[in-house]
């Protein structure tokens, strides 16, 4: 019996009283017991990311659905850096857990398939990121084929302040660029234990094709000429927004799909 095979049992036993409840969840709070988000971050020398990209869009998929037809996984999305950057990851892949409890079940994977890789992937990859976090704002739908852009954040003030500041200036903005037909869906995501790690807060936009991205910084223009005539509480935010976050390098990347 193989190593895919001897975990999918596995998770099937474990998890079998969850399959039911594999449905949408709400965006989570500061307050929740626990995290129910994973973001892996995989790192590789450019000699290798055909392989490992050609690994994911066979077996490394496949093994991520079977965990979401037993409700292990919630959802989940595998991004590839569109180009070789030495300071960036080449793979990100984005785990949603029903619950708090069933995220707690990583370990188990763990214990079996560090990351969730088998020996022949992580021979591939150089390092790997592990985060957890939560799913806090979330606005469109996924279409599964745009282009994505990630940017990693951190913010310099109590979660709460910081996630007002996001209803009060960003997501007015999204909603303007999802309105307007650039973006098809955003995901703003919180991590958990951050002290050290290189991102806080992440943000991922889904544009709606190569012409989508294009078009964004027009778009941006637009919507926020908008704002300013018709959101006073748009502007108040805008003008000290730099007193709040510090953004990193925007990352480039495409979802993968199954052969």
């Amino acid at each position: 019996m193989t190593l895919w095979r001897k975990l999918a049992l596995m998770c099937m036993t474990i998890l079998a009283a969850l399959c039911a409840s594999a449905q949408a969840a709400p965006a989570a709070s500061p307050t929740d017991a626990g995290t129910t988000t994973l973001v892996l971050e995989y790192h590789a020398a450019p000699a290798n990311r055909l392989a490992l990209r050609q690994f994911m869009q066979g077996e490394g998929l496949q093994q991520l659905e079977r965990w979401k037809r037993e409700g292990f996984l919630r959802e989940y999305k595998v991004l590839f850096n569109r180009f070789v950057d030495n300071k960036n990851w080449d793979m990100l892949t984005l785990l949603n857990f029903p619950d708090a409890k069933t995220a707690a079940k990583w370990k188990e994977v763990e214990a079996n398939m560090p990351a969730g890789l088998p020996p022949q992937a992580l021979a591939l990859v150089s390092e790997i990121d592990t985060n957890p976090g939560d799913l806090y704002l979330q606005g469109g739908t996924s279409k599964g084929s745009g282009v994505y852009v990630v940017i990693p954040y951190d913010y310099l003030v109590p979660t709460d302040k910081y996630l007002s500041y996001l209803r009060g200036y960003l997501t007015p903005q999204l909603d303007g660029w999802l309105k307007e037909g650039v973006l098809n869906q955003y995901s703003v995501y919180f991590g958990r234990y951050v002290v050290g790690r290189h991102w806080s807060a992440l943000m991922i936009y889904e544009y709606n094709g190569d012409e989508g991205l294009g078009l964004r910084e027009q778009t941006q223009a637009k919507v926020r000429a908008t704002l300013v005539e018709t959101n006073p509480d748009w502007v108040n935010w805008s003008k000290d927004k730099g007193q709040y976050r510090i953004n990193r390098q925007y990352i480039i990347a495409d979802e993968l799909k199954a052969k």
